[in-house]
């Protein structure tokens, strides 16, 4: 192969890669787009126009490799967009997991600013040639070599800097070696004329793959955003149980499915509530709380389901292919009285054929204020009629 066919395969090899990035980016950018609409987080907004620059940037350099475009501004101004969507795009992914803060915010511009500044200085210099081809020798203008260069070691400072801080670590760890190498392959290739297969191979598909991989930590990130924001659509914020809401529905799916078995419902009262919060304040009853949440939760766990039907009042019912309610019920009055400040007036009752949810949890509320009116710190199971 000459130098001339060799050249021209590697252009088709640029354009190839622009066009894999520009599909992984749009993807990206479509998933950004909706987290915009769902949360007006400034991360996304970052993230948005991260994407969008880069967008650009190899829109850019796909026509240029098509020779769709002709000069010496391309390259140049692309140089710019692609270091100031690079800053941009890792802090972006940080942000993703924490908030900006004054110091993160110092950086951001700061790293930016000095990106700029080699850029404007390359674009006001006036001497910058177009990418090296085989056998052209060293680059006549060092400041594109400085700019290059500056990209790689963005990629090491933003490894010290964001990969231990990072849930996904590991993913964010790879894609930054990724961006590492592919820019060192073209920054042997594009400032310095370096003619190795093996380099342009490299500054071709390792962007690809770096894209591919951040695709991943944005997707893995939307997930776990979903998944938050289902849990605390059904769950109380202190406690960590199930709302009334879904408390309610899930027995009403128990007992549909419980056939000829019984489901048990637990209604558990603390007593003298009023009293704990006039007395030792709100943080303390909030803690008695999430303690006698959390027994209840643990007595249930792969047996039923616990949750917090309002202010004091916790509530669980357990399958019927479980131990009896009444015992399941007393272990947890036992557990509240000795490992917590308070004790715990329950009701308990068992399910009848055709009964539903509300007028089962109606006969345990019912159970619990027998125990509030024999004394408190009981268990009364409901008298079917």
């Amino acid at each position: 192969m000459d130098v001339q066919d060799f050249w021209n395969n590697r252009e088709l090899l640029l354009a190839s890669s622009s066009a894999a990035s520009a599909v992984i980016i749009g993807l990206m950018m479509f998933m950004a787009y909706r987290l915009i609409a769902g949360n007006r987080s400034s991360a996304f907004r970052l993230l948005l126009l991260a994407l969008s620059m880069l967008a650009v940037y190899h829109g850019l350099a796909l026509a240029d490799a098509l020779n769709l475009l002709e000069g010496r501004t391309v390259p140049r101004l692309n140089g710019v967009l692609y270091m100031a969507a690079f800053v941009a795009l890792n802090f972006s992914f940080f942000e993703l997991y924490y908030r900006k803060r004054a110091r993160t915010r110092a950086w951001f511009y700061g790293l930016l600013a000095v990106g700029v500044t080699i850029a404007v200085c390359n674009l006001l210099s006036g001497t910058a040639v177009p990418a090296a081809e085989p056998g052209a020798g060293e680059r006549t203008n060092l400041l594109l070599a400085f700019e290059d260069g500056y990209v790689l070691l963005l990629s090491g400072l933003f490894a010290v800097m964001f990969g231990p801080h990072l849930r996904q670590r590991t993913r964010y760890a790879v894609s930054l070696c990724f961006a590492f190498f592919g820019q060192l392959a073209a920054f042997l290739t594009h400032d310095f004329g370096v003619t190795d297969p093996v380099l342009d191979l490299m500054a071709a598909i390792l962007p690809v793959f770096y894209y591919i991989v951040l695709f991943m930590i944005l997707f893995e990130r939307v997930v776990e955003l979903m998944q938050t924001a289902y849990r605390s659509s059904i769950t109380d914020g202190l406690t960590d149980l199930y709302n009334r809401r879904f408390f309610t529905a899930s027995l009403e799916k128990s007992l549909a499915h419980a056939g000829r078995g019984t489901v048990g419902a637990i209604f558990c009262d603390i007593d003298d509530f009023k009293k704990l919060n006039d007395t030792k304040g709100h943080q303390a009853a909030d803690v008695v709380l999430k303690q006698a949440a959390a027994i209840l939760r643990e007595e249930t766990e792969g047996i039923g389901l616990a949750g917090r039907y309002g202010g004091e009042e916790l509530v669980a019912f357990v399958q019927s292919a479980t131990p009896d309610a009444p015992a399941v019920a007393e272990r947890i009055r036992s557990r509240i009285a000795k490992e917590t400040i308070v004790t715990v007036s329950v009701g308990c009752a068992l399910s009848a054929p055709g009964i539903k949810a509300e007028q089962l949890m109606k006969n345990a509320d019912e159970a619990m204020y027998r125990s509030k009116r024999s004394g408190k710190n009981r268990v009364t199971l409901f008298d079917q009629p």
